[in-house]
């Protein structure tokens, strides 16, 4: 008990600290903020021509009798396949969030040195605190700030959505799409996040200076990159999926459309907007595989920083 409240309190002042100096937040910020602009922006030119498809005329109605649709359900059919158009508009725009990985360790690379520059290390080692319990105070703190500046672009991404969607079609997003904009925020933009963040912290820990830790924080982000790219690369071979990670290709696997038959309808065809034919699958094994390997990798980086501290600091 006594180390988880050790653990706390190191946490809530690297917290703090992380707004202070701003380099993670701001980081976090704007890489979140490119992957909402780059789902958004390539929906904003269609927007004023599905607004003009809302509006039925005659003409229209005798159209859609003819493909065996009614109105109400042309109505449903143009805010579903919004949906499905903003599910779409992701899979080039998600591919930033990996800008993640190079940006945030060399932003929170400075935390542990900044403890140096200042004297807290010191301060530390005259309390009844191990190098274990600090180490993990720094990476929850700082994934603190991260993930809280992350939450609020996701509300602002989202408030944005619906006010956009109201204004010019007077309907919100589908809850079909929305619950796949959170599963892949979830299972491939959360682990990214945390990555990136703890990888930045424990490398800060070889480093005296802020300034010195930058530059390898960057290398560090840049192996942590090129490492997600090749380890976890999604297996749809032949389209732009297979470049996309296995996490995101398996929300995508798993998004059923409620729009296709009606859409199959309408163009004398059945087709998969998301998935290219005879795109292998991929199961929930091989993604907690990529969880694991992930979470070895963070702590192989632990233990050597652990090891560091001891060895260096005696601490």
């Amino acid at each position: 008990m006594k180390t988880i409240v050790q653990i706390l309190s190191i946490a809530r002042t690297e917290f703090r600290f992380g707004f202070r100096r701003s380099a993670p937040a701001v980081a976090t910020a704007v890489v979140c903020l490119l992957v909402g602009a780059g789902t958004l922006v390539p929906l904003l030119a269609i927007l004023p021509e599905w607004a003009a498809n809302s509006i039925l005329t005659p003409e229209k109605i005798e159209r859609l009798a003819s493909y065996g649709l009614s109105p109400q359900e042309w109505a449903f059919f143009l805010r579903e396949y919004m949906g499905d158009m903003f599910v779409y508009s992701t899979m080039l725009a998600w591919l930033l969030i990996l800008l993640a990985l190079l940006f945030l360790p060399m932003a929170t690379s400075a935390g542990i040195p900044a403890d140096r520059k200042f004297g807290v290390s010191e301060v530390l080692a005259g309390y009844p605190i191990s190098g274990s319990t600090y180490l993990a105070g720094k990476v929850l703190g700082m994934l603190g700030t991260v993930l809280l500046v992350a939450a609020i672009t996701l509300g602002v991404f989202f408030s944005v959505t619906e006010i956009t969607l109201f204004y010019n079609l007077h309907y919100g997003l589908s809850a079909n799409a929305s619950r796949f904009l959170i599963e892949i925020v979830l299972l491939d933009g959360l682990p990214i996040l945390v990555c990136g963040t703890t990888v930045g912290v424990l490398v800060g820990v070889f480093f005296r200076t802020r300034r010195a830790a930058i530059f390898p924080g960057f290398l560090a982000g840049l192996a942590s990159l090129v490492g997600w790219v090749v380890a976890f690369k999604a297996p749809a071979r032949g389209s732009m999926l297979g470049v996309t990670d296995l996490a995101y290709y398996y929300a995508l696997q798993n998004y059923h459309s409620t729009v296709q038959p009606v859409a199959a309808r309408l163009g004398g065809q059945s087709f998969n907007l998301f998935l290219p034919s005879g795109a292998p699958g991929v199961g929930i094994g091989r993604l907690a595989l990529m969880y694991l390997t992930m979470l070895a990798t963070l702590a192989a980086l632990a233990f050597l920083a652990r090891l560091w501290l001891k060895w260096k600091e005696n601490f």
